[in-house]
């Protein structure tokens, strides 16, 4: 009895903190409609439109994301309301109480977005509704998990567990219900359907990890070390990620992308019965995963490996991009690495391993391994695949009403990161080089601040025409004169955010640039550096 009223009792003091305002009551909880201002920005997406960076969600990161960007250069020529689910730097979720308009969460994918898991990605025979991918908790001191700390309060004012999709619904219902406001919602759903793949990591049964786990046996606790092979000998794990099964294990099917795109708009034209009319809806195409800078080519690989040990060359098996000393024209050529991969070898060397010792991650008996190398059929592969969703994309638009827009952002960022087209800003070339590329922040996957405001004009530019505003773009030489992801010494490294890192970006933060001034200054790895490094992928992908 007294849990009972217990729960009364903060389901109460809930209702008066949200219901502070003097405006009438809605049938929910009591509380007001949220009052909306002319133009309410709404995003759909994963973790391009949360703002992680670093593989890590705080406000620094979102605030200065694609979609903030939006938002700020919008508010300058409207009024316009939108709020961000910021998190501190624990990842808690700050205002609990705050109604989002920035949807997205990251990893949210096609099926997930509506609260289901892929079959495919999880090792069964049938998708399925589940939990996880739900906002459900009651309290805001129970956000658990990304869902929970996104969509908070939504699923209480909606009186169920809601999935990003339904959140969407509401959102868009009540606006709608408030008057005269319209709806923007940028709707980027899509690149967790193939980023995995790309990627060497996640799903179930097995859960992929691109580590080279033979060339560990030495580095490893001899504990942890039997546990991972007696994990992977029962097929929990596999080492293996860049095999065409493995790949395809990651990778929606066309079909099934094609389907449930299509499902999820039409759950939005059904469900909210005025979406023609207040709500301009726009879909963005999706970029190649494959050039993310977390997969590293011969280049970037003898680039940074020579840094460490000056004999280093990728071994005759691995495809090159270029010849040593040619210029580089075309970076969507050449096998790769993940990340993981990449920054095993740069300890291994570190740690006065031989280049030989060392290449054997990559070649076996003079034979290329398949499965940690992503291989250039592999990556057509996957490429094929994203033509086949952005296929469904604009389908998608063709064949509904006029409300619903195309912005093609995959050509546009496609052309960029490969080189077809060059993009300076303060003599800093942005391209998908890792560090040195000026794009990515330090994962290699997530875009940093000017590359997030690049992306932000071009999604500005296209808001201007189809709602004939005048909004001003950003400024992008000032974002780069303070974005911590630029090269500026031109060493290779970047200084990285100022925050303490936590989980899989303590391993990133070891390669920040010391000094960003100073060419000459390179990064020191702590000579403890294998326990560091396997009590956080452990904890990471395992635990």
């Amino acid at each position: 009895m007294r849990c009972i009223v217990s729960l009364i009792l903060a389901l109460f003091s809930f209702t008066s903190a949200v219901c502070a305002d003097p405006t009438p009551p809605s049938p929910v909880l009591g509380c007001p409609i949220p009052s909306f201002k002319d133009i309410v920005l709404i995003g759909v997406g994963d973790s391009l439109t949360h703002g992680t960076m670093d593989a890590t969600d705080n406000a620094t990161n979102t605030q200065h994301a694609y979609l903030q960007k939006v938002y700020e250069s919008l508010a300058q020529v409207a009024e316009v309301s939108f709020s961000q689910p910021l998190f501190d730097y624990e990842e808690n979720r700050m205002l609990p109480f705050t109604i989002p308009t920035n949807l997205g969460v990251e990893g949210s994918d096609i099926y997930s977005l509506e609260g289901i898991e892929y079959y495919k990605r999880y090792g069964v025979d049938e998708s399925f509704l589940t939990g996880k991918y739900l906002g459900d908790s009651l309290f805001p001191w129970w956000l658990h998990d990304l869902y929970d700390k996104v969509l908070y309060p939504i699923n209480l004012l909606a009186l169920k567990p809601v999935s990003q999709l339904d959140a969407t619904v509401w959102l868009l219902n009540q606006v709608a219900e408030a008057g005269q406001s319209k709806s923007v919602v940028i709707f980027w759903m899509g690149n967790s359907d193939s980023s995995n793949a790309a990627l060497g990591l996640g799903t179930n049964n097995p859960i992929y990890i691109p580590l080279p786990l033979d060339q560990l046996e030495q580095e490893l606790n001899p504990l942890l070390f039997t546990l991972l092979r007696f994990w992977e000998q029962s097929g929990l794990i596999s080492f293996e990620p860049y095999t065409i099964s493995s790949i395809e294990r990651n990778l929606t099917n066309a079909d099934d992308f094609a389907e449930q795109y299509h499902r999820v708009l039409t759950r939005l034209a059904t469900e909210v019965p005025s979406l023609a009319t207040h709500a301009e809806l726009f879909l963005c195409t999706l970029p190649y995963y494959i050039s993310v800078g977390y997969l590293l080519d011969s280049e970037d690989m003898e680039y940074y490996l020579q840094k460490v040990n000056l004999t280093y060359t990728v071994p005759p098996s691995f495809k090159r991009v270029t010849e040593p000393g040619t210029p580089i024209t075309d970076f969507s050529k050449g096998d790769r690495v993940s990340l993981f991969t990449f920054l095993t070898m740069y300890i291994l060397l570190d740690q006065g391993n031989s280049v030989a010792q060392v290449n054997q991650i990559l070649e076996r008996d003079g034979a290329q391994r398949d499965g940690m190398v992503l291989s250039e059929d592999e990556q057509y592969h996957i490429r094929e695949r994203i033509d086949s969703f952005n296929e469904a994309v604009k389908e998608s638009v063709l064949t509904s009403t006029t409300h619903v827009h195309l912005i093609d952002s995959a050509t546009y960022l496609n052309d960029a990161l490969t080189g077809k087209i060059s993009i300076t800003i303060n003599d800093k070339t942005l391209n998908r080089k890792w560090g040195r590329g000026n794009s990515f922040t330090l994962d290699g996957v997530h875009p940093g601040y000017t590359a997030h405001t690049l992306i932000a004009n071009f999604i500005i530019e296209h808001l201007n025409d189809t709602l004939t505003m005048n909004a001003p773009l950003h400024e992008l030489s000032e974002v780069m004169e303070t974005d911590p992801y630029v090269d500026k010494d031109g060493d290779g490294w970047v200084e990285g955010p100022a925050y303490t890192a936590s989980g899989i970006t303590e391993l990133l933060f070891l390669f920040k640039d010391p000094d960003d001034s100073d060419p000459t200054l390179q990064p020191t790895l702590p000579p403890d550096i294998w326990n560091y490094v396997t009590n956080i992928l452990l904890r990471e992908f395992l635990f």
